[in-house]
């Protein structure tokens, strides 16, 4: 019967949202009533098995659980782990990248280590002479053409 291999079950509850009604339906897998019913019937609304809850009373029902520190203690079970291991492998991608990135920042501060600040500037100052000087030239060659 129907109602024992769903009392084989992990998870005693299950809860639908019903878009159109804007209703959620929490089946109790484990409850006395669904003894009789097979696994091709419908299960009503009427039977005991079930609960309805309206949106606005599920909503003020997680709040209220939210308030009481209830939610924190709620154990979504192993069926999240795969988002877990997809965020693990996110963040080390993302930590590869940042290592990079300062890596390249590095590399691009190496040639002034040791160097004063105002050497710094005043080197930076010709190299930026440099590829202004270069651009003009390229710009007055592209004219003379």
């Amino acid at each position: 019967m129907y109602n024992s291999l769903l009392r084989d079950r992990e998870v005693q509850y299950v809860a639908l949202r019903d878009e159109t009604s804007k209703t959620w339906r929490i089946l109790d897998t484990w409850h006395e009533a669904l003894k009789d019913v097979s696994m091709e019937d419908d299960i009503p609304d009427d039977n005991e098995a079930i609960s309805i809850l309206t949106e606005s009373a599920f909503t003020a029902l997680i709040k209220e659980a939210a308030r009481l520190g209830v939610l924190e203690n709620v154990d979504f079970g192993s069926d999240n782990s795969y988002e877990l291991e997809e965020k693990d492998a996110e963040i080390a991608k993302l930590k590869d990248e940042i290592s990079k990135i300062k890596e390249e920042t590095n590399k691009k501060e190496e040639p002034y280590k040791g160097m004063s600040e105002d050497a710094i500037i005043k080197l930076k100052a010709m190299e930026y002479n440099l590829k202004i000087t270069s651009t003009i030239t390229d710009f007055d060659n592209l004219t003379k053409e």
